[in-house]
């Protein structure tokens, strides 16, 4: 027995069982070592399951075995559960086998194990205690602890029986020499607990076999039976502290617990301990880069992590960290992960936005077709080939980029792969809201303000309307509403419009009158009939506001209020009018053609081939005195640039850094040197067209002069005179011919052609300076001779530019007001002043008590209710005279037979013309026409000035003077103006191919007014009425209406009455009464029947333009 302490007990106790050779144990032992071990070194890292008993003679004669079948433990101490302490000193009995011979050593006294190892009194000097099988032949490096006194004293008996299989043992074989182990042991008279071992991997069978041997009768039931598993530390300590009471025949003996109950209080401590340590290193450990070694220190002095090192040891410690950083490092690669997932959809949407792009292509070549993407940088990167995606991501953590490794990823796949399900289901659903959108349009009961739940029926069924969501279908049918209520709506405006002629007559209603329920119902019995007024039919308040907000519009017509706002025609007038007519401040720009008055000096351009230019230039120099001209008592000095090849190049511009031009000579005398000159002026023109004033020749003054050869005939002469004149009339510049009878010989270019050139360039220079001086702002313009108002409909389908180009691209236009332009153009014989007010109908009324001598309407033939308000509005116009313009779209006879409406409306404008006595004329909407398309209009408005200002000022006529300006003195070159239906008609000369030298002429229809007049029907007109060759207007000549190419304009002739009713109609005051109302709106017009134009065939006429350089896409 050991020795006692004071404060407990010890015990020294010998652990057996089957030993020897692989022949006896088999191929592993039973467990005694692994049980010791257990039971001395506790900690899971101190415990080994490899303990060697196959040795070496040397590592047998170590210290640690000395020559002895067993091996000392050491001691250890340990406590019961009631707290008592035992102290333990542990020998194990074995058979050590020799690895030469492989039997059991030899030692002193060598007896069989079964009684060998029953020895009570045990003696080895010097022995050290084993801690491993590392330690033999290296017990230095250890700890060193011996054998106390070298002897041992066995207190009781373990005796180990292994329950679990091994091959090359039998379980009979076991039996037996326990059996016999087992009966010395009881001879010995010490307690002998039998423990079995491996219950954790155990064959019930071996159990039982236990179980069996310890209840033998000879045992007496003194050995006692204890299930343990040294691997998973499970009663073990229970098994020596059941042996220690039993030597010391406690009476308080610790209750033997059943291996599987024991098991699972294992279990529970050990997953306790396990969950305190994995919330400890959830708690510590944050960030996946953390490292053991730093952690472990980190961790060393808290409670959890020190059992849980005991339990299961620092590498199982370890792991336990390492699996917490992978799942940390996984959790942020799987955040970084779906977050590019997040992004792909969006990057896929970019790279591969339809299913077009996709077909027939599987998820790899979809990935080439991303890398070869030009935008691929944008979104990916790509790591180097040595550094999987992962470790490069985890490297830069400011890259927002997706690396295009990860494209690999099954993630990455199923996310385009549910791209291309998206697409699919968005292209089907896309296809059902369409077939929806048009099932609404076909079906003629969805009508304005009809719910959807009141036509679901007629749905039901359908595909589409069964594949959308509710509030798809919803939202498509109130999109379908909106879309069939606003144009309702809009139809139902243009009712309104059409019928004009119910409201114009409440514009005359004094703002104190009221608008009684009989004039309502007089409107909607007009209307109710119409379609446009019964789709309103659900939506009658709005109906009924749409109808009383008209009224008030036609009552107090402001722009805000206008049914085209914020498209009024006023609006876009003023916006055009403040780009295009802006000439005025550009000539101010542009003026350095006007003459010093310092010096007086002229820089003279002159144009001309074959040696033409030269001999001009020699001819001025020879009649100057130095380069100095004298002319009207006033010295010029000279200069020249001679230009006689391409003016498209630099070398031959008018203007150099050196040369200023005042002025330009064009010069001609056959066919080939006009061509020259004309394609000169073009090229020049297109490019001053293309610059930001749009100048024409940046306002230099222009002189054309034509000389002809003497080997032209007398009729290519007079052709090309006509040409000249014609070229002269669209540039607005003077023009000088001089015939074959006037030419001197060996002098073409004699003193009085140069010195009537000369002065017609000074007076064209000196005219367009006082011109600048008198326009220099919108504001300050003196009062023009003849104020025309031009009208035209809000909302109209045609370009309001193209109906003002001729206007805004004329030389002399500027600005007078918001919406008025002036031009300077040719009327008869001299320039006058033109003011066109430009507005719409409703805006016309800003002009009534302005001085107006005339009217352009403009309506549309595409639109009735365009006609319909040109209609109500000339009911209130007083007898001036008035132009109709029908904008078509297309010109000619085309424009008639285009379409139904068109052929209605040209009709009808054409009988509003007729009742109004008016002219009538179509142009294009497409195209712009030339600059003197309304100089015909402006024409016979200037000639009844005098009888229009008369009657406006109610006073009887009185003599004007010559210029037509101041009192009412009407000058010979005004005669009485003609009644209202004469119309335009072309006298055309008789070589008119290409030449476009024609004349306007009123021309009777009726043969009567012939001989009535006793004038014949001639070439020219008398003196008083010829018009001046340079009044910029263009030309017209009769077209037949079948074959017509590029017709932009048609006027219509009327019947004209003969000269004895003409007369008549003068004598009864006809002029007096219809111009003496004060203003166009003061009174509706009424036209007696016995002075309405006769009805007669309508004829088509069309512009022919002059030159090939006066297109109509060219405008001056």
């Amino acid at each position: 027995m050991a020795k006692k302490s004071e404060n407990m007990r010890g015990f020294n106790v010998a652990v057996v069982g089957l030993s020897g050779t692989e022949k006896d144990k088999g191929q592993a032992g039973v467990g005694k070592s692994c049980l010791c071990n257990r039971f001395m070194r506790s900690l899971a890292d101190d415990y080994s399951v490899d303990h060697i008993s196959v040795l070496s003679q040397t590592d047998f004669s170590g210290r640690v075995v000395n020559n002895d079948h067993f091996l000392y433990w050491g001691e250890v101490t340990k406590s019961s559960e009631e707290g008592i302490e035992f102290l333990f000193q542990v020998i194990e009995q074995t058979e050590f086998i020799d690895d030469a011979s492989f039997q059991p050593f030899k030692g002193s006294k060598m007896e069989p194990y079964v009684k060998r190892c029953s020895a009570t009194k045990l003696t080895s000097a010097e022995k050290l205690m084993y801690i491993c099988k590392n330690q033999l032949g290296i017990e230095k490096e250890y700890e060193q602890k011996v054998l106390p006194d070298g002897k041992i004293n066995i207190d009781g008996f373990l005796c180990v029986f292994d329950v679990s299989d091994v091959p090359c043992r039998t379980i009979e074989k076991q039996v037996e020499i326990v059996t016999g182990i087992l009966n010395n042991l009881v001879k010995t008279k010490k307690p002998v607990v039998l423990v079995t071992t491996k219950n954790d991997d155990a064959n019930e069978s071996y159990v039982k076999e236990a179980e069996r041997l310890v209840s033998k009768k000879e045992y007496k039931g003194a050995i006692l039976l204890i299930e343990t598993s040294a691997h998973e530390n499970i009663n073990v300590d229970l098994a020596f502290i059941i042996l220690a009471q039993l030597i010391d025949r406690t009476k308080g003996r610790t209750k033997i617990l059943p291996f599987l109950e024991a098991a699972k209080i294992r279990k529970e401590l050990l997953e306790h301990s396990t969950e305190a340590y994995q919330r400890l290193i959830r708690s510590q450990v944050t960030d996946y880069r953390a490292v053991w070694s730093y952690t472990s220190k980190k961790l060393a002095n808290q409670e959890e992590f020190i059992r849980f090192v005991e339990l299961f040891g620092m590498d199982c410690s370890q792991r336990v960290f390492r699996r917490h950083v992978k799942k940390l490092k996984d959790e942020h690669l799987a955040k970084k992960v779906q977050g590019y997932m997040d992004m792909l959809p969006e990057v896929l949407q970019e790279m591969v936005p339809d299913l077009s792009t996709l077909r027939d292509r599987d998820w790899p070549a979809v990935q080439l077709r991303i890398k070869e993407h030009p935008e691929f940088s944008q979104y990916f990167y790509e790591c180097p080939e040595d550094i999987p995606w992962t470790e490069c991501d985890l490297s830069d953590s400011s890259e927002t980029r997706i690396p295009y490794d990860v494209l690999d990823t099954s993630e990455a796949e199923t996310v385009y792969k549910n791209h291309v399900n998206a697409l699919q289901q968005e292209q089907k659903r896309l296809e059902w809201k369409k077939q929806f959108k048009q099932l609404l349009e076909d079906t003629g009961y969805v009508t304005p303000g009809k719910l959807l739940s009141e036509v679901r029926v007629l749905f039901m069924g359908r595909e589409c309307f069964e594949a959308l969501s509710e509030q798809d279908c919803q939202q498509i049918y109130d999109q379908h509403q909106k879309e069939i209520v606003e144009k309702a709506k809009h139809n139902f405006q243009e009712l309104l419009l059409e019928h004009a002629d119910l409201f114009y007559h409440f514009k005359s209603i004094a703002p104190t009158g009221t608008i009684t329920q009989a004039d309502i119902k007089e409107i909607t019995d007009a209307l109710q009939d119409d379609s446009r007024y019964k789709s309103l039919d659900r939506l009658d308040q709005d109906r009924k506001l749409m109808l009383f907000q008209h009224l008030g519009f036609v009552h107090c017509p402001i722009r805000e209020h206008c049914p085209a706002f914020p498209n009024c025609m006023d609006a876009l007038i003023e916006r055009i009018l403040g780009t295009k007519a802006h000439r005025p401040s550009s000539w101010n720009h542009s003026s350095q053609w006007v003459l010093s008055s310092d010096n007086n000096q002229l820089n003279l351009v002159i144009l001309g081939i074959d040696g033409l230019a030269e001999e001009l230039a020699s001819e001025i120099r020879v009649q100057c005195d130095d380069d100095e001209y004298e002319i009207d008592c006033q010295l010029y000095s000279l200069d020249y640039r001679i230009i006689d090849g391409d003016v498209s190049l630099p070398q031959n511009s008018f203007k150099t850094s050196k040369f200023l031009p005042n002025g330009c000579f064009c010069v001609y005398s056959n066919p080939e040197s006009f061509e020259y000159v004309r394609e000169s002026l073009e090229k020049t023109l297109l490019s001053n067209l293309e610059q930001e004033d749009r100048l024409p020749f940046q306002g230099l003054p222009i002189v054309i002069l034509f000389v002809p050869d003497p080997t032209v005939d007398e009729k290519e002469v007079l052709r090309l005179q006509e040409e000249g004149q014609s070229l002269a009339d669209s540039l607005q510049c003077p023009f000088i011919g001089v015939s074959l009878d006037d030419i001197e010989p060996g002098h073409r270019f004699g003193a009085s052609l140069i010195i009537e050139a000369l002065r017609q360039l000074i007076q064209s220079i000196h005219h367009r300076a006082g011109f600048l001086n008198v326009y220099q702002s919108p504001m300050e313009c003196s009062e023009p001779d003849i104020r025309i108002i031009m009208c035209m409909f809000c909302g109209d389908p045609y370009s309001v530019e193209n109906i003002l180009s001729p206007l805004l691209n004329h030389q002399c236009c500027f600005l007078s007001g918001d919406r008025s332009i002036i031009l300077e153009t040719f009327l008869g014989d001299s320039k006058r002043k033109v003011e066109v007010i430009i507005s719409s109908f409703h805006g016309a009324n800003a002009f009534r008590e302005e001085l107006v001598h005339g009217f352009i309407l403009v309506y549309s033939t595409k639109r009735k209710a365009s006609l319909s308000t040109l209609n109500a509005f000339s009911m209130n116009i007083p007898n001036l005279p008035i132009q109709i313009l029908a904008v078509t779209d297309s010109g000619g006879a085309n424009a008639f037979f285009s379409s139904d409406l068109s052929h209605l409306l040209i009709t009808e404008g054409n009988a509003t013309a007729d009742r109004l006595q008016a002219h009538f004329m179509t142009s294009t909407s497409s195209s712009q026409q030339k600059t003197a398309f309304y100089t015909p209009f402006f024409k016979e408005v200037w000639e009844k000035k005098p009888e229009i200002e008369q009657a406006f000022h109610m006073e009887e006529p009185v003599n004007l003077n010559d210029s037509g300006e101041g009192t009412l003195e009407r000058p010979s070159r005004h005669p009485l103006p003609p009644p209202r239906h004469e119309s335009y008609h072309i006298k055309t000369t008789e070589s008119n191919e290409g030449s476009g030298s024609e004349i306007y002429e009123r021309l009777p229809t009726d043969a009567s007014l012939v001989d009535d007049l006793n004038e014949p029907l001639s070439a020219t007109f008398p003196d008083d009425r010829l018009i001046s060759p340079s009044d910029d207007s263009e030309i017209y000549s009769h077209v037949d209406i079948y074959n017509q190419e590029n017709s932009d304009q048609m006027v219509k002739p009327s019947d004209i009455k003969n000269n004895e009713k003409l007369h008549h109609d003068r004598d009864d005051g006809l002029w007096m009464t219809s111009y003496r109302q004060h203003a166009f709106t003061t009174g509706r017009r009424h036209i007696s029947s016995s002075k309405s134009r006769p009805k007669g065939s309508s004829q088509t006429l069309k512009v022919h333009f002059s030159i090939m350089f006066s297109l109509g896409l060219l405008h001056f």
